[in-house]
């Protein structure tokens, strides 16, 4: 009774593939939805800290470069990012501006942007517009880690990041079957990246991270089926 409540609130198109998985075992499904529920919150949790470690390494990287308001510099006239193909950037440093408005000040900035922006600070023409430097915040990155490589795992960390937002599964690999494999990568390379930053991820998820509590509930419900 419990799972047809369910389905007819949240729909049998988002229901339906738990039910599957599960073998049409309507409460393994409710458990594995609920599951997904609790492991996207931990994650989400997760990536938000490790966004506001990375972006204030920027911060405090590109203000020792190029001072207190390197910014709002960046998208004034003749700023960094005040160039062709750089646009998408420069728009959203503008469009954050005009949200802000009176509230503005350089903190409130920095926060408001969002974790696609701080990633697309290295690519491909965002890095060099800006100095070819900022890939020194990484302090512990491996021997040939370059800009490219740190833009390409950043990327996964955002799509990620919109996964959750949009209400995605996590628990299924690509034809459905439940799978935490996805989640234990990115899982690690979040900590791999707040250890290239410098940052114990053990000091700074404490309290905070059940992420891999969730990821072992799950991998136990799929062995019990």
């Amino acid at each position: 009774m419990a799972y047809n409540q369910y389905e007819n609130w949240l729909s049998l198109a988002r229901l339906g593939k738990y039910l599957t998985a599960c073998g049409n075992r309507p409460g393994k499904a409710l458990m594995l939805y609920r599951a997904n529920i609790r492991l996207s919150q931990k994650l989400y949790a997760v990536i938000g800290l490790f966004e506001v470690v990375l972006r204030n390494h920027i911060d405090r990287h590109f203000i020792g470069v190029k001072g207190p308001s390197w910014l709002e510099d960046a998208v004034a006239d003749g700023g960094y990012l005040d160039v062709p193909l750089c646009e998408n950037a420069y728009h959203s440093v503008q469009e954050a501006l005009f949200r802000l408005d009176k509230k503005y000040d350089h903190d409130s900035l920095i926060a408001a942007l969002t974790l696609g922006f701080w990633t697309n600070v290295f690519g491909k023409h965002e890095y060099p517009a800006s100095g070819n430097t900022v890939l020194s915040i990484f302090v512990n990155r491996p021997a040939g880690t370059n800009y490219k490589t740190v833009f390409k795992l950043l990327q996964k960390l955002n799509i990620l990041r919109n996964r959750i937002a949009h209400h995605e599964p996590l628990c299924f690999d690509a034809v459905g079957a439940i799978s935490t494999a996805m989640v234990t990568r990115r899982y690690a390379l979040i900590k791999d990246l707040l250890h290239w930053l410098g940052c114990d991820h053990r000091l700074l998820l404490y309290g905070v991270d059940g992420v891999q509590g969730e990821i072992d509930f799950i991998n136990r419900l799929q062995a019990g089926l």
